[in-house]
């Protein structure tokens, strides 16, 4: 039997030992009071390690506690700010804006691919650079100055006149200044307060994103509708600052405060990874693994992959079947709605299965989805279609922070997100005009899509051949930590 005196504790009350179902028994008896923990015959060590440095939570009070919990405020404060951040107004409303820009003033779907391609290449610089203002801000300034940057963007999108300069422009402002407003600025916070749950956190923060992507088509076509592509742009504009400004700043916390080193609902941390001093590990030593090089290939194919779809989702319908704008605005509704439950289930396998195995799941959906396309004549293989690229591109916005915090560890995930995003955007900056051209010279839209489908193939293999994580989750790092 032992005793311990801490000065503030909360006990889990029975732990299991997986292999002989013998127990270990906590009681808090205070605020200040002794903590006991019973050794029974045949317990293991990970068995006896169950407690958490947190207040005694009464039964009257304990849920309210657990919905005022700051780790979990902080992933509420992320999601609004990544909910109507640049990813989903450019994925889920930058057809819709600009081909009524395009029929006003005339140009072509390549000149209009073309602004995609720029917003996508000036998203990609800016997250080279996005890393070093992070680790010294800090998420919630680094989150808040992007959020109002983002907001003059638009607000400078929406004067753009007859001007194809002009145009690109204002795009390559939007996602240069945009990309603070996706999930990278709030990844390091959210994996500082989770380790156990640090899966489900991160994909329900960014299952936001597939919030706002439900809402901004519909809202950019309704707008457009009656007002106009210019008074839509300055309504996002006043909503990023009326809204999400305000309670991003609220909401969002970088970290948790000295001696609370985690959320309390996501379980003991006493990982070393968790608890070591702030030290990164250097970009020269991450740049030297085989492991970043794949994880940058991976996503570079699957960010083309994608991207080649979002920008011309409205080019590929129409040449596919007879559809009209209010079809392709509910198509992907359907998507974003996949991608709101499909980025939470991600989350939740990401805690339970090796990311790999997850990652390959989503590669498949995404092949599934452009043979879907490619064979569609019909609006409901279409939606089916939607559906299962929203599942597919659910899981980039989980996987790559947490890939990143598991094998470079959490100091280093704002780097390491960066970066892989990066890679991402290159990919992604590729697809639109790669796609148009490839439609252009096969006077079609199916090959490039098959194309599309069979290249999963290469993310698939690089998945399949990483390795152990260097940082694991705490569940597995308990027994050594007993030990010691």
């Amino acid at each position: 039997m032992t005793s311990l005196k801490p000065q503030n504790y909360k006990c889990i009350n029975i732990c299991n030992n997986i292999s002989g179902g013998a127990r270990c028994r906590s009681a808090a008896t205070g605020d200040r009071g002794l903590v006991r923990r019973s050794w029974f015959s045949g317990a293991s060590a990970v068995s006896a390690i169950r407690c958490q440095r947190a207040p005694l939570v009464t039964n009257e009070d304990s849920m309210a506690q657990q919905i005022m919990d700051p780790g979990w405020k902080v992933v509420v404060g992320s999601g609004v700010g990544i909910s109507f951040g640049a990813a989903p107004i450019f994925t889920a409303g930058f057809a819709h804006l600009t081909g009524a820009m395009a029929q006003d003033y005339g140009w072509s779907q390549v000149e209009v691919a073309r602004a995609a391609t720029i917003v996508l290449s000036s998203t990609m610089v800016a997250y080279l650079f996005c890393a070093w203002p992070l680790d010294r801000l800090g998420s919630r300034k680094f989150a808040l100055i992007s959020i109002a940057l983002f907001a003059g963007s638009l607000a400078i999108l929406s004067q753009v006149g007859n001007s194809l300069l002009q145009f690109y422009l204002a795009a390559a402002l939007f996602g240069f200044v945009g990309a603070g407003t996706n999930v990278v600025s709030y990844a390091k916070a959210i994996s500082r307060w989770f380790d156990q749950r640090r899966g489900l956190a991160l994909g329900l923060a960014a299952s936001a994103q597939a919030a706002g992507s439900f809402i901004v088509p519909l809202a950019a076509h309704w707008i457009i509708a009656r007002y106009g592509w210019s008074a839509c742009l300055v309504a996002f504009a006043a909503f990023e600052l009326v809204v999400c400004l305000p309670l991003v700043a609220w909401l969002v916390a970088d970290g948790p405060p000295a001696g609370d080193p985690a959320s309390k609902n996501d379980g003991p941390r006493p990982s070393i990874e968790a608890q070591a001093p702030e030290a990164g590990i250097s970009a020269a030593e991450i740049i030297g693994t085989p492991t970043f090089w794949k994880l940058a290939l991976c996503f570079a194919v699957i960010g083309m992959s994608f991207y080649a779809i979002a920008p011309n989702v409205m080019y590929i319908l129409k040449r596919r079947a007879d559809v009209t704008a209010a079809d392709v605005a509910w198509i992907q509704a359907a998507g974003a709605v996949a991608a709101l439950f499909g980025r939470i289930v991600v989350g939740y396998l990401l805690d339970r299965l090796h990311a790999r195995v997850v990652g390959i799941l989503t590669v498949l959906l995404m092949a599934l989805s452009a043979l879907i396309n490619a064979t569609a004549d019909g609006v409901a293989p279409m939606v089916l279609a939607s559906i299962l690229m929203g599942f597919s591109i659910s899981g980039e916005a989980d996987l790559m922070p947490y890939l990143a915090g598991r094998y470079f560890g959490t100091r280093s995930v704002s780097k390491v997100f960066s970066w892989l995003l990066f890679a991402f955007c290159i990919g992604a900056a590729i697809g639109p005009v790669a796609f148009v051209w490839l439609s252009t010279l096969s006077d079609s839209v199916v090959l490039p899509l098959l194309l599309l489908s069979a290249v999963q193939i290469v993310p698939v293999m690089l998945f399949l051949s990483l390795g152990r994580y260097r940082t694991t989750p705490e569940r597995v790092q308990s027994l050594a930590v007993a030990l010691t």
